[in-house]
């Protein structure tokens, strides 16, 4: 009787692991998560078999849905993080709700910047930039604003262009500049030809772009890293 009775309380704990686990480390990395991206909200999931590994800081997949946010100057409004058997550390995590990684065999992101995000980014992080209206497309990114030359003229242009990978750097680069819809030379020089936008440094992961999508009102920057 006594066998039994342990292989009973061994048995639902085994069970309770595999039910409950998941559910409160999804909730703690989230809460993390939050606190490292400044997101205001992130969804997480994370698996394991058996799921009592998880105690280990052991993880299958850990998927990541993090809203607005931001890394370096310019905010993202959605990210999407996958990582493959990743280690995490766990006594960080739970004494501090902090993410760190100790190793992990893939790690693939997707960041999304809308146009919206994009125009407050030039309004903020580019000197003589104002009222920056953006509009994204397959083709192009326009950005339309008044700039001001010297600081004593103000004058409306538009920038045509595309947002391009350059290492660990992603940028604005400038294709057409425009004054009053004429096409003319760069009178903001290199400060408007290539524009930053982000170090992909500033990220908790280490990932290289992949490629980046200019779809209507969007562009979706792919990035991964893959040790194995």
């Amino acid at each position: 009787m006594g066998k039994r009775l342990i292989f009973m309380v061994l048995l639902l704990l085994v069970v309770a692991s595999e039910l409950l686990l998941p559910t409160v480390m999804s909730t703690v990395v989230s809460q993390s998560m939050m606190k490292l991206t400044g997101s205001d909200h992130v969804e997480a999931k994370l698996s394991k078999s058996p799921a009592v590994l998880m105690l280990d800081g052991e993880f299958d997949k850990i998927t990541m849905l993090a809203d607005h946010v931001k890394v370096d100057k310019i905010v993202f409004s959605q990210m999407n993080i996958a990582l493959t058997n990743a280690q995490l550390d766990m006594g960080k995590l739970l004494s501090s709700r902090v993410v760190e990684i100790k190793s992990v065999d893939d790690v693939t992101i997707a960041a999304v910047v809308g146009q919206d995000d994009l125009a407050q980014y030039l309004n903020h992080s580019v000197k003589g930039i104002k009222n920056a209206v953006v509009v994204i497309t397959p083709d192009k990114v326009k950005a339309s604003s008044t700039f001001a030359i010297g600081g004593l003229i103000n004058v409306a242009v538009s920038l045509e262009g595309r947002i391009v990978g350059d290492g660990q750097k992603i940028k604005f680069v400038t294709d057409r500049f425009l004054i009053n819809n004429t096409l003319t030379g760069n009178i903001g020089g290199s400060l408007l030809t290539e524009i930053p936008l982000v170090d992909l440094n500033k990220l908790p992961f280490h990932v290289g772009v992949r490629d980046i999508v200019m779809e209507n009102e969007k562009v979706t920057i792919n990035l991964d890293n893959h040790s194995h």
